[in-house]
């Protein structure tokens, strides 16, 4: 039996016992449909504004993948409002929903700036190729990226215990990804 020592928040020292236990795997396989009219608009462009952001990524060590921190075939990804949807967006919501899901720290830096364009660097989220628009994969997985999947489950990518993936990624089966999640619940990896 093992023991973990820990102290709770009144600084009390906690004796405890470390359980271990195998958690069995299963897969879940969606279909979701997905409904948006989206408005007519042009291919996407490089403004002077997204060249200005990407400046200042990389300025600040951002320019890397946010799942991954890969550094090859980088795309950025407009994490509020979608290029096709910037002449239905209210820019003011678009702030506020920045300020919240703030991942660079620029929403609370630019707090008292209005956001002007989807460009703007608060609504910016630096991906690779693969946790962007996603890859498939022959042995049966999903796309990786951020546009062929729901929010949480996207977000797992970079939350997930070292050793715990469970989204295929490229190059592995959903057999593979079964049998490194087959002892999750011993905690043994860290």
């Amino acid at each position: 039996m093992d023991i973990v020592r820990i102290v709770d928040m009144n600084g009390n020292v906690l004796d405890m016992v470390k359980m271990s236990y195998d958690i069995s795997t299963h897969v879940v396989k969606r279909t979701i449909s997905e409904v948006v009219i989206t408005p007519d608009h042009g291919d996407t462009r490089d403004t002077a504004e997204m060249r200005k952001s990407k400046k200042r990524l990389r300025e600040d060590g951002h320019y890397k993948c946010l799942v991954c921190g890969g550094t090859d075939d980088l795309q950025v990804h407009h994490h509020g409002c979608e290029y096709s949807l910037e002449g239905i967006c209210d820019f003011e919501l678009l702030k506020e929903y920045c300020e919240t899901h703030d991942i660079y720290g620029y929403g609370k830096l630019m707090k008292n700036i209005p956001i002007t364009s989807i460009d703007d660097i608060r609504n910016c989220m630096v991906l690779d190729q693969k946790h962007h628009t996603g890859v498939d994969h022959a042995t049966g997985g999903t796309g990786t990226g951020i546009h062929q999947m729901t929010g949480p489950i996207f977000n797992i990518q970079m939350i997930a215990k070292k050793g715990y993936m469970p989204i295929p990624q490229d190059g592995q089966s959903i057999a593979d990804v079964q049998e490194a999640l087959k002892d999750a619940g011993n905690d043994t990896k860290s």
